[in-house]
């Protein structure tokens, strides 16, 4: 039986302040709710929440501090929830079904909450808007159309990416999709359009779901490796290993080692100069190696995920083993290129990844490691502030106004306090009195200078036998680094609070991932995990978290 209830749309918002961008949006869904006999909510409101008067203003707007499980704590077959890991797409039946459509998003709270996983296990039933990511007012938007106007999701005009032109010289691309107008424009809130400063202050974002990857490391080279990554549901995203532009790492077998121990007693495995998915001695969860960069140049990845890509997010066949669904969910599912060289480099670096960023269907980001210990006579650029300076501002000379490619650096492990400070200083400078163009930062990265010493007393690695320590010995240092940074981004807010943080060391298991979530990451990487349990560990996590990422 058809619903006459009129629709309800509720924004989760856990955040005590509300950006310019964040406000022209809700207004502009509280005013088209206004003008379709439809009323608007924001629901989970902190009580020093102050709604502007704009929005305030709108007579189907209600501002609510309860939560959405205690408004419909009786009734919750009525709400639908915008869930982006659903089974089924948004229908037109759905209208008769449901009266309220729930928006939750990834919220504010420290640590920070995957609020949509939350509602999926309290048991709010789920559907999706397809697989490009789309501004609030445009999700809103798009579930009105479908719900409320009986147009079949794949029959609404869209938008992905659209070019705004300020003047014949400026001009920007929007990260998402949008609803094509009757002008042949995105429709967007007022003022969008035309007030640069709002569009293009904001870095391009991150979205990652499920928050769980692997780190650049030996385990993510080939191109096979790339695709077990990408095609392994229970990671969000790939990172490749670590490349230069132009030119492999000179990569020799006899020197560029990496070993498996045991933290205790230092039982460790044979040296393995290839690398390869090694399952080894349970308790052998740490690792040391002499490893540089890839032996493959950054060319060759961006070719390999080109031939990922297209091999299973082609349009499906008779003969296709991506099915419709999977490829919905692969979509959205970003490369994270590492890179490294000299500041120039890296900002060619970037500029090669933006132009093939238009020649892929799936988001790309761009890594730079600052941070690797084993290169001779070259200390990781990401303990200077000068030096840091200097790779931001090549890349900042790079990165077109709002660019589509979002970056962020890859740090070492920080063990004094100036340290953090030269990183953050250097990122604040850099910014100058807008926001940092840093999208995320990695942490940590091996700790240098390390030696393992088997049962015998000989060392596990060529050479003097130091090396990059990580794994499970590294998971209490790495912890400290997350928060540390986490606390010290949030303290320059204005210019660096939005800047993610992927925590990575030491993540062996499921308390692993929960504790780096704990201190602050809002994504978690897994390294030396993968090379002893391989692609298990990313569905071992899953499991554990049963949909609460």
């Amino acid at each position: 039986m058809a619903s006459t209830t009129p629709k309800t749309y509720i924004v989760e918002h856990l955040d005590p302040e509300l950006g310019p961008w964040s406000e022209l949006e809700y207004i502009a869904i509280a005013k088209e709710s206004e003008q379709n006999g439809a009323k608007f909510f924001l629901s989970s409101l902190p009580p020093a929440f102050k709604v502007p008067e704009g929005l305030k203003a709108v007579p189907a707007f209600t501002a609510e501090t309860r939560g959405v499980e205690e408004i419909y704590a009786n009734d919750k077959s009525r709400v639908c929830l915008l869930d982006p890991a659903a089974k089924s797409d948004l229908s037109p039946e759905d209208g008769d079904k449901f009266d309220v459509f729930l928006f939750g998003g990834i919220l504010g709270d420290d640590p920070p909450r995957d609020r949509t996983s939350e509602l999926r296990k309290k048991g709010f039933e789920g559907r999706r808007l397809g697989p490009i990511q789309m501004t609030t007012d445009t999700a809103v938007r798009v579930t009105r159309l479908v719900v409320q106007g009986k147009t079949p999701l794949d029959k609404i005009g869209y938008l992905d990416y659209p070019d705004l032109v300020f003047n014949e010289h400026e001009s920007t691309e929007m990260p998402f999709r949008y609803v094509k107008g009757a002008d042949g424009k995105p429709i967007m809130p007022e003022r969008e359009l035309t007030t640069k400063n709002i569009i293009t202050m904001t870095p391009p974002p991150v979205q990652i779901h499920p928050p769980l990857i692997n780190s650049a490391n030996p385990w993510a080279t080939t191109i096979q490796d790339l695709e077990r990554l990408f095609l392994c549901p229970s990671t969000g995203a790939v990172t490749t290993r670590t490349s230069i532009i132009t030119t492999a790492f000179p990569h020799d077998p006899s020197k560029h080692q990496y070993a498996f121990f045991n933290p205790t007693t230092h039982a460790s495995t044979r040296p393995d100069p290839q690398p390869s998915i090694a399952v080894t001695d349970p308790s052998q969860t740490a690792s040391l190696n002499t490893l540089g960069y890839s032996p493959l140049p950054l060319e060759t990845y961006l070719s390999y995920i080109k031939e990922i890509t297209t091999r299973h997010l082609s349009p499906p066949t008779p003969s296709s083993s991506s099915s419709p669904e999977t490829i919905s969910k692969l979509t959205i599912k970003p490369f994270i290129i590492s890179v490294t060289g000299t500041p120039q480099q890296v900002a060619d670096s970037y500029r090669l990844v933006s132009l093939v960023s238009s020649e892929v269907p799936v988001p790309l980001h761009v890594e730079i490691n600052l941070s690797c210990p084993n290169i001779p006579d070259s200390p990781p650029p990401a303990y200077s502030k000068s030096a840091l300076l200097e790779y931001l501002f090549e890349i900042r000379q790079a990165v077109p106004e709002g660019a589509r490619v979002a970056y962020g650096l890859k740090v070492p492990p920080y063990t004094h306090s100036a340290q953090f400070r030269e990183l953050i200083d250097a990122l604040d400078e850099d910014a100058g009195n807008g926001e940092s163009e840093v999208s995320f930062i990695t942490a940590t990265n091996t700790l240098g200078n390390c030696l393992v010493l088997d049962q015998e007393g000989k060392q596990v690695l060529p050479g003097e036998g130091l090396g990059g320590m990580a794994g499970s010995a590294l998971h209490p240092l790495a912890l400290g680094n997350v928060k540390c940074i986490r606390a010290l981004l949030d303290e320059r807010k204005g210019t660096l609070g939005h800047v993610s943080v992927i925590g990575v060391g030491g993540v062996m298991d499921l308390g692993g991932y929960r504790r780096m979530r704990k201190v602050g990451a809002e994504v978690v990487g897994v390294g030396t995990s993968l090379g002893v349990k391989g692609l298990s560990v990313f569905a071992e996590i899953e499991e554990g978290v049963d949909g609460v990422w």
